[in-house]
């Protein structure tokens, strides 16, 4: 199932789980990533307009139901952004390293 996704508002109003986070604080996601290429086609967006914004994605499964998670959208092409060594506890691109 491919999960949705939508543009989080700018004011994060309406989502409380975001409430206490830092931007800096959610794991990434790129603006060349298709999930934001589709939103930014569809909402007219530039890079520039998307970049630093949250995008929300449901997740949906048997046991968990609908789930939400949060990316923040950042100027880092796929493939060209620096992977850090594995233990360093550094996100990159929703994954833990």
């Amino acid at each position: 199932m491919m999960p949705s996704y939508e543009l989080v508002p700018e004011d994060w109003e309406g989502e409380r789980i975001l409430e206490n986070l830092e931007p800096h604080q959610l794991p990434l996601i790129s603006v060349d990533d298709p999930a934001v290429l589709s939103l930014r086609v569809e909402l007219e967006m530039s890079k520039d307009d998307i970049e630093g914004r949250v995008v929300r994605f449901l997740r949906r499964s048997l046991k968990a139901g609908i789930s939400p998670y949060y990316r923040l959208i950042v100027e880092s092409p796929i493939g060209k952004a620096p992977i850090h060594p594995a233990g360093s506890g550094m996100i990159y691109y929703g994954w833990s390293l």
